[in-house]
């Protein structure tokens, strides 16, 4: 009897072992259909382009220091490198020569806060659109070999890599998120500073922090700044902003950290009116930045995102059509619907930012005050920091909702510019500011700098919208003109259409 009850208990337990590892599976399976990895590779090696001595002649070139256009130089580009920036430069033989006459050169532009997931075409994306080097803050080992594969030629933007997000979670819910996301989870202060030893011995660019505890968050910032390494990312839940003045962390990497801090500190916009919340921000505005500014902190934007949320909150319909959703991934675009309460995707019905179709007119009127006073807050913010000179930089958080890698970074530099940023403060944020940032040796046209290059055939200082008329990439020297880079976008359009299991023909 006790045999034959051995044998029953047995096999029952390996059928429930069996049965929860094919959950398993399908469970991770489906996680990484949401990161985008069940999506058709594009071959990047179609658009392999070896470095080649280059003369850009007759063009006009954005000065160093940012706000006036230098006419007719001849811009000289040799192994990767800027050799020289010249009027009636003389040109080298055998160099291959491009006109251009009536067009503008711009440093490389850079995304400042960028989240490849599992979407390797994005790469070409970014490239396409004038993306010469981005800042992925936040994700796995993996995106470590995309960055020294790219240094070895393959072709995409130049990678920043921020270590995955370090959080402060109980322990089974620790263990549930680094399952279903990127994220580390803490066991203590000790741990968090072996995390980040851990991380810096891996080669990661920049400690990524997401909602640690205090004591964690104080701890992962100073072993970081021991180790040399800079921090990122956001603030502990509990954080006051008077950390600001002691914080070792430099940068902070959304504007939306401040504001959620300054929303807690106010209450409830709701009751107490969006005027009277405004003005607790414009009253804090100046003790915050005094402590940017003596702590040498670096604000990422991550505007347009912001300000995107309402729209996709009140009509997500007319939204979905204002973005090149044809070139998003599939797989982060449909994301999944396991709930009400959990939403991953940017479609109706898996958008987490859309309300139920029988929510109350009230709800509405709550949520419509909340995010226009959150969009706001974040004008205010903004323009008092540029009056003061706070270091920013152009970030997108592509990745999220209706966020488009490469295409987003256009519509950031419309918002900031729209929000009081001049074209040329623009440009910086996108160029010379993240350069400075990174100890990169891009980001201004010069002699000695990398060869990172846009050419445009309308100015953007006169309008930062011409960042949009490419004619010509330069990226570590090679060159791609507006055919190959078309090329690139049709075949990252064609393997998502190869993909796709939900329509979107309603927003194209």
């Amino acid at each position: 009897m006790l045999k034959t009850f051995s044998k029953w208990f047995l096999g029952l337990l390996l059928c429930t072992l069996a049965l929860a590892a094919g959950y398993l599976l399908w469970f991770i399976n489906g996680v990484n259909f949401i990161y985008g990895a069940h999506t058709e590779v594009v071959d990047h090696e179609a658009f392999a382009t070896p470095a080649q001595l280059t003369a850009v002649t007759n063009i006009n070139v954005l000065s160093p220091d940012g706000p006036t256009m230098l006419p007719e130089r001849t811009v000289i580009v040799d192994d990767g490198v800027i050799v020289s920036v010249a009027i009636d430069g003389v040109i080298p033989t055998g160099a291959n020569v491009i006109d251009g006459r009536g067009k503008y050169m711009i440093p490389g532009l850079v995304d400042s806060h960028a989240h490849l997931l599992r979407s390797p075409n994005d790469l070409l994306l970014y490239v396409a659109n004038g993306v010469t080097h981005i800042r992925d803050l936040g994700g796995p080992e993996e995106r470590l070999q995309w960055r020294k594969e790219i240094e070895q030629g393959r072709v995409g933007p130049r990678l920043f890599v921020a270590s995955p997000p370090i959080d402060s979670m109980g322990l089974l819910e620790g263990a549930f998120y680094e399952l279903i996301t990127f994220h580390k989870n803490t066991r203590g202060v000790e741990h968090a500073e072996s995390l980040v030893r851990d991380f810096v011995e891996q080669g990661y660019d920049a400690i990524k922090i997401y909602h640690l505890d205090m004591p964690s968050y104080r701890a992962v910032n100073a072993v970081a700044a021991e180790l040399g390494v800079p921090t990122t990312g956001h603030f502990p839940l509990s954080l006051e902003l008077s950390e600001l003045a002691v914080t070792q962390q430099k940068e902070i990497a959304h504007l939306e950290e401040i504001v959620r801090v300054l929303i807690r500190e106010f209450g409830s916009i709701s009751e107490q009116g969006s005027d009277a919340f405004y003005a607790h921000v414009e009253a804090r505005s100046d003790a915050i930045i005094d402590d940017l500014l003596a702590n040498n902190i670096t604000v990422n934007s991550v505007l347009w995102f912001m300000e995107s949320i309402h729209d996709q909150f009140s009509d997500l319909e007319t939204a979905l059509t204002q973005v090149e959703m044809e070139y998003a991934n599939p797989g982060i675009v449909e994301g999944t619907q396991d709930s009400d309460e959990f939403k991953v995707g940017w479609l109706p019905g898996y958008n987490q930012f859309e309300l139920s179709a029988d929510a109350s007119p009230e709800l509405r009127e709550k949520n419509d005050i909340f995010w226009r006073a959150r969009e706001h807050a974040h004008h205010i913010l903004l323009k008092a920091m540029v009056r003061r000179g706070v270091s920013i930089v152009a970030g997108t958080d592509a990745g999220a909702n209706l966020v488009v890698p490469g295409f987003s970074l256009h519509d950031e530099l419309a918002s900031l510019n729209a929000a009081g940023m001049s074209p040329a403060q623009t440009l910086a944020a996108a160029t010379s500011a993240p350069a400075l940032m990174m100890s990169s040796n891009a980001g201004v046209i010069e002699a000695g700098r990398r060869a990172d290059l846009v050419i445009l055939n309308e100015n953007p200082l006169t309008a930062i919208e011409n960042t949009r008329t490419i004619d010509t990439v330069i990226l570590n020297g090679r060159v791609f003109d507006r055919q190959q880079l078309d090329a690139m976008l049709a075949a990252v359009k064609q393997a998502n259409t190869n993909s796709r299991k939900l329509s979107i023909d309603a927003y194209l």
